[in-house]
């Protein structure tokens, strides 16, 4: 129920890009992933702990594309 693939969350990483750059701080990158999350059927209900674990994931990729050459 709640399991997002490899290239969900690669397109909600971009998401996030697009609506609001690639500078973000890490509390905004999480509420802006919430505010997504919030969009999705059946993760409007996350357990906080799997939502953590997206969250961290997420903003991995989101830092790491952050990070690296453009």
């Amino acid at each position: 129920m709640y399991q997002l693939e490899d290239d969900q969350l690669n397109t909600l990483v971009e998401i996030i890009r697009e609506q609001s750059g690639e500078t973000l701080s890490r509390t905004d990158f999480t509420e802006s992933m919430l505010q997504l999350f919030e969009n999705i059927p059946g993760f409007e209900t996350l357990p906080r702990g799997l939502s953590q674990q997206y969250l961290k994931i997420l903003w991995q990729s989101y830092h790491a594309v952050h990070r690296g050459p453009k």
